[in-house]
């Protein structure tokens, strides 16, 4: 505080100086109105100033306890000076009490959040829809030169109507939050009615609120990840947690969509949790994993699927963006450490025993390409330097690299729906580069290049094969 004051000092009085140097060299009434000017710039400076100081002070000065769903704002919260860019009359700091009677819709966010940025124009819509019964407040932690230039350059150039509090480190510990966005609803009474998904910020919930009437809204409540998935809070650090299991069909609305490990001290996985996710998002790490430890690289072409509703298997988007939730789940696994060499296999098992599919690693004869050699002459050898790795739909860069990562690319590409097998028995690194790649013909000719071919073959192959039961 003591330098700002120091600063703004040495302004004033700079300004002052070039004033009254002015005022002696064009005439007294120019030069009042010049003076003028520099005060009231300088006003201007003195009172963002203050604003910052007064709402710093403020923060410091609580001591907040987070709300509940239920609770009554409490006064220091209404007060609160809050900084903020973009107001629509051009304020740098407000408070909450200005919206008391209304319906406050708090939105937690940040600049890394696509699907919050992506909300921004809904919410707006709705602002302008809903007038002086609503206040739509985005709330972000990052500071004011990130925001800036978010607004400016970013993302953000095309959201300069987006009204939010920035620098925040109160709000957050008043509704605290684990992911975003997170929305914060106040009803007019200044009650706290409910913390949800983004998602439920849509015309007729608000009317809902506005009328009194009941919502569709589901409650937000974030869970800590580093704990088991729903595990009771009454669980105490002192058990020692030997193994656990939870398989849970539906939407969690206070959970990413994600992956999670539980590590040992020595690195060793022996936990494993997957939420909002669909089947393939839980089968395919698992997969992966086992054909690792089979030495194999697993894709999509090392699937055989016989379910009758195959789409379930996957994440399902709806017309409008937006994505199904019926068919996601919540799983998560954790085996005593001693066991974490065999926690994927134990994993599929589990999805076995409580999923509606049957899953497992069978050998089975399929049509195939082998990648072959077809001269002695090496065009592959790399010259060494600094390996690089860089494939495009059209283009492939191998620089220094094993052969593996181009067969690794193209068995996750679509030039073939058969499973590429490297049969040249080649080792060293190599050097490749590829374009034009159209098509098989064309990815091919390419290799040609390099002496290399595939060739239409069947082989006895590893598959993950999945079943209804």
């Amino acid at each position: 505080m003591s330098v700002s004051k120091r600063n703004n000092n040495s302004i004033f009085k700079t300004f002052r100086r070039l004033a009254l140097g002015t005022c002696g060299r064009i005439g007294s009434t120019a030069g009042k109105y010049l003076l003028l000017l520099v005060f009231l710039m300088y006003a201007a400076i003195q009172q963002q100033s203050h604003a910052q100081v007064a709402s710093a002070k403020a923060a410091n000065a609580l001591k907040p306890t987070p709300l509940a769903i239920g609770d009554k704002i409490p006064d220091e919260l209404w007060n609160l000076p809050l900084q903020v860019v973009n107001h629509p009359q051009g304020k740098k700091t407000i408070t909450l009490s200005e919206y008391k009677d209304k319906l406050i819709i708090l939105d937690f966010w940040a600049t890394y959040c696509s699907p919050c940025i992506k909300n921004f124009p809904k919410l707006h819509a709705l602002q302008n829809e809903f007038g002086d019964k609503i206040k739509v407040l985005a709330v972000t932690q990052e500071d004011t030169d990130k925001i800036t230039r978010f607004f400016k350059k970013g993302a953000g150039k095309e959201h300069t109507y987006v009204n939010s509090v920035i620098n925040d480190s109160v709000l957050l510990q008043y509704f605290p939050h684990k992911s975003v966005p997170h929305i914060v609803w106040i009803n007019p009474n200044g009650n706290v009615l409910n913390t949800t998904q983004a998602e439920d910020i849509n015309q007729s919930n608000i009317q809902a609120i506005l009328d009194n009437q009941k919502t569709q809204m589901i409650a937000k409540v974030d869970i800590d990840r580093d704990r088991p998935l729903f595990l009771s809070e009454h669980f105490s650090n002192d058990l020692q947690l030997k193994s656990y299991s939870i398989f849970a069909k539906g939407y969690y609305a206070g959970l990413p969509s994600g992956n999670k490990f539980k590590q040992s001290k020595d690195g060793k996985i022996y936990g494993r949790q997957m939420t909002n996710a669909s089947m393939m998002n839980i089968y395919n790490p698992i997969i992966d994993e086992l054909f690792h430890k089979n030495g194999e690289q697993f894709n999509s072409k090392r699937m055989i699927i016989h379910v009758k509703e195959p789409a379930l298997l996957y994440v399902i988007e709806k017309k409008d963006g937006e994505y199904e939730k019926y068919n996601l789940y919540n799983y998560e696994l954790i085996v005593p450490e001693e066991k974490a060499d065999s926690l994927y296999y134990y994993m599929l098992a589990n999805l076995t025993r409580y999923s509606d599919y049957i899953g497992s690693i069978e050998k089975h004869i399929v049509d195939c390409f082998v990648l072959v050699r077809t001269s002695t002459k090496d065009k592959l050898k790399s010259k060494g330097g600094k390996p690089k790795t860089n494939f495009t739909p059209t283009h492939a860069i191998l620089i220094n690299r094993p052969l593996g990562h181009m067969l690794n690319m193209v068995n996750g590409d679509t030039i073939t729906n058969l499973p590429i097998i490297d049969e040249t028995g080649y080792t060293n690194n190599v050097d490749m580069e590829m374009s034009g790649i159209k098509d098989l013909t064309s990815f091919k000719k390419e290799l040609s290049r390099y002496d290399l071919d595939l060739i239409p073959a069947k082989r006895s192959l590893n598959m993950f094969v999945l079943k209804d039961k």
